[in-house]
């Protein structure tokens, strides 16, 4: 089967733009309008872009934090509007959905510095860091694993949870590789991915925890959630990722979904399997928002 994205895409700036073009056809799938409002922040550094969809929110509500894709050179809130619009009805959470700089325009950490920008903005405006769930999916889930450990790094508390769908661990792309030799994904192929992903990354260094987020696997990392596609070479990435963060103490729900490709939770009005994913997502959270609830039971020591 053919990939979606064209193998020949250039690694170059205009390769960038034609790949964003498709990226963007691609997760309209998943568009709706739902009720939402922008918010901007430009009055001091760190500036934090992004929109409210379903809210905004009142301090000590349930929130979501949504990291969207693809590869930090697509997408926007705006074409992850219909699938964040899913998740914030079946949650009963309002979400912001930040709005982070991309590559070619921009490089690392850019992206990485707005993921964190928006976490202390939520903070900033009376929310706990128990009252937010992380998702992200691709790229997006990579920035939500570096979030949490550059929160561990400044000891900032971490959010209640983890939601990642078909998320990027390595940006080398070399667990995708191995992984491709012997299974082919329907939407892309690792050298266009990182081509597209190294527009971003280039120069920077591979072993800086941000990018290599497997150095900050730990029992201290919130519960997460991990959903990948069957058939997509970030299969390995979700895999490789739950098994390390197992043996480091913490808590993973790995899901691997046969027959799927990359983030197909966008497919949501096309595909049941897509909307049986959301489902497990609703879950998971609501078993978060039930643990955090339940009274802790006195020492008896």
């Amino acid at each position: 089967m053919a990939s979606w994205l064209p193998p020949l895409i250039p690694g170059n700036r205009a390769g960038a733009y034609a790949g964003r073009a498709l990226l963007n056809t691609v997760t309209m799938i998943g568009y709706q309008h739902p009720r939402r409002s922008l918010v901007r922040r430009v009055d001091e550094p760190g500036a934090v872009r992004g929109e409210w969809v379903s809210g905004p929110a009142r301090p000590g509500q349930r929130v979501l934090y949504y990291l969207h894709g693809s590869g930090y050179i697509g997408c926007s809130p705006a074409t992850h509007r219909g699938l964040v619009a899913q998740l914030t009805s079946r949650t009963g959470r309002p979400a912001f959905v930040l709005r982070y700089r991309r590559g070619p325009e921009h490089r690392f950490p850019a992206a990485h510095q707005d993921a964190v920008a928006g976490f202390l903005w939520l903070l900033d405006q009376g929310f706990d860091p128990s009252d937010i769930v992380v998702a992200g999916d691709s790229a997006g889930g990579h920035l939500a694993v570096a979030l949490c450990g550059e929160l561990r790094r400044r000891g900032i508390g971490q959010p209640a949870g983890l939601v990642l769908m078909s998320p990027l661990i390595d940006p080398t792309y070399d667990v995708a590789a191995e992984y491709e030799s012997v299974s082919r994904d329907p939407f892309i192929r690792v050298g266009i991915a990182r081509r597209l992903t190294g527009l971003y990354t280039v120069g920077a260094d591979t072993t800086d925890p941000r990018l290599d987020v497997r150095r900050d696997v730990g029992a201290d990392l919130p519960p997460m959630l991990i959903q990948a596609g069957g058939r997509e070479i970030l299969r390995a990435d979700a895999e490789q990722y739950a098994a390390a963060l197992r043996i480091a103490g913490g808590t993973c729900d790995l899901q691997i979904w046969r027959g799927q490709m990359h983030v197909f939770q966008l497919c949501y009005r096309i595909l049941p399997e897509a909307r049986e994913a959301l489902d497990r997502i609703q879950q998971f959270i609501t078993d978060l928002d039930a643990s955090a609830s339940r009274p802790k039971r006195a020492s008896t020591g």
